[in-house]
C-alpha cells in the first residue's frame, strides 16, 4: 500500500531512509530543477550515497537511458524529484522495464510490466499531474503519446510538500492547476467514476476553486491546499481515467507544442455544457452537482471555465495559439478511441468541429 506524506516536512525523507536501512539512492531529476533541489534535499540524504540522473524528458529514450544506468549501480530505491514527466519517467526506471530490446511492446501494451525492480519514492515539485497517485506512466515514441499502465508503476512513497513545489513563471503554474482541476472535474463526470473517486474529485474540486485565485498570485498558505489537490486528483483519475477533454488535448500538445495543462482546459469548458445539454437526466444531474461545487448555475459552466481561464492568464482561442482553421479535423480525428470509452456522451465529430470552431 502507498504510504503518504502531504505537507509534512521534508525530515520525512530522512525517516523513510532510516527505517529502510538505505544505503544507496537514485535520483531522477530535470536538469533545470537540479541545482536548486539538490541543495534543499542535502540536509536530508546525509550518509547516503546518491546517482543522479537527469532527465530531460519522458521519451523513450530518456527512459531506456536511466533504466541502463540504473541496472549498473549499487541503489537501494529510486527517488523522483520533479514534475509529472519526471515522476513518469522514474516510474518505468525504478522497474527497469524498457530495454533497446523490448521498449515498443511494453509502451503499446503488449507486454506487460511483471515486477518492480526498486521501491520508488516520489516527491513532486508542481501541484497539478497528481502522477505521484496513479498507476500509470505517459511515455512518448516516435511524437505518439502512450500511457502505460501496471500496478506495479504506483509510486510506494509519496512527500508531497508545499516547500518542493518550485517558484515557475505564472503561465506554467497555471497550466499545472488547470491540469488538476481537469482532472478532477473529468473524474467526476466519467462512466467509470466510483464513489470513492467521486469523493476524491469533489474534494479536489473544491479546494481548487476556492484556492486557484490566490494561489495564482503566489500565496504561499494556498500552495499547500494545491499541493492536497492535486494528490487527490491524481487518486480519482488513477480509478476513473480520463475523459474527452484530455483525448483531445494530445493533438494539440505534439503539434503545436501547447502545454498539457493548457491544452486540456481549452476544451473542457464546451464539454462540460454538451454534458449539461445534451447528456441524459443522470449525465444532467452529475453537471449541476459539479456546477454547485463550483457555486455557479449549471448553464454558466462553459463561460465560468472561460473567464477564469482568462483571468489565470490561459490563452482561450485556439488560433492565437497557432491552430489554423484546417486543423479543427485532425484534432478530432487524433483521439483515442479507447479514452472515449470513458465519456459518459458519445459527442460526434461534427458536434466537436462546431465546438472547435466557436473557440478558433
Amino acid at each position: 500500500m502507498q504510504k503518504v506524506f502531504i505537507n509534512q516536512g521534508l525530515s520525512v525523507l530522512t525517516d523513510i531512509l532510516s527505517d529502510l536501512q538505505i544505503k544507496n539512492i537514485f535520483i531522477v531529476i530535470g536538469n533545470h530543477a537540479y541545482p536548486s533541489i539538490k541543495t534543499l534535499i542535502e540536509p536530508y540524504i546525509q550518509g547516503i550515497s546518491v546517482e543522479f540522473f537527469c532527465a530531460p524528458d519522458s521519451n523513450v529514450e530518456a527512459i531506456i537511458s536511466g533504466c541502463e544506468q540504473l541496472r549498473q549501480c549499487n541503489s537501494d530505491m529510486v527517488i523522483a524529484i520533479g514534475g509529472g514527466r519526471i515522476i513518469d519517467a522514474a516510474k518505468l526506471i525504478s522497474s527497469v522495464a524498457l530495454s533497446t530490446d523490448n521498449y515498443e511492446s511494453v509502451i503499446k501494451g503488449k507486454e506487460e510490466i511483471t515486477d518492480k525492480f526498486l521501491p520508488l519514492l516520489v516527491m513532486p515539485t508542481t501541484a497539478g499531474t497528481g502522477s505521484e497517485a496513479t498507476s500509470f506512466s505517459v511515455v512518448y515514441l516516435q511524437e505518439e503519446k502512450y500511457s502505460v499502465v501496471s500496478e506495479y508503476l504506483l509510486p510506494d512513497y509519496v512527500i508531497a510538500d508545499s516547500s518542493l513545489v518550485q517558484k515557475m513563471p505564472d503561465y506554467l503554474k497555471a497550466c499545472t492547476v488547470f491540469d488538476a482541476f481537469s482532472q478532477a472535474i473529468e473524474s467526476f463526470w466519467s462512466v467509470d467514476s466510483t464513489p470513492s473517486s467521486r469523493e476524491n474529485a469533489e474534494k479536489s474540486i473544491t479546494l481548487i476553486s476556492q484556492n486557484i485565485q490566490n494561489y495564482l498570485k503566489n500565496d504561499k498558505e494556498t500552495t499547500k491546499y494545491m499541493v492536497n489537490a492535486a494528490y487527490l486528483s491524481g487518486m480519482a483519475i488513477n480509478e476513473s481515467k480520463t475523459t474527452l477533454p484530455h483525448a483531445l488535448s494530445y493533438f494539440l500538445t505534439s503539434r503545436y507544442d501547447i502545454p498539457h495543462g493548457h491544452a486540456v482546459a481549452l476544451t473542457l469548458g464546451f464539454v462540460g455544457k454538451i454534458n449539461a445539454s445534451l447528456g441524459d437526466d443522470k449525465l444532467k444531474q452529475v453537471m449541476k452537482n459539479i456546477a454547485d461545487m463550483l457555486n455557479i448555475d449549471v448553464i454558466n459552466f462553459d463561460q465560468y471555465w472561460r473567464d477564469l481561464m482568462k483571468t489565470s492568464g490561459l490563452e482561450v482561442n485556439l488560433s492565437k495559439l497557432g491552430v489554423k482553421q484546417q486543423d479543427l479535423e485532425l484534432i478530432v480525428d487524433s483521439v483515442n478511441i479507447e479514452r472515449l470509452k470513458n465519456h459518459p456522451l458519445n459527442i460526434n465529430k461534427q458536434i466537436l468541429v462546431k465546438e472547435l470552431t466557436k473557440i478558433l
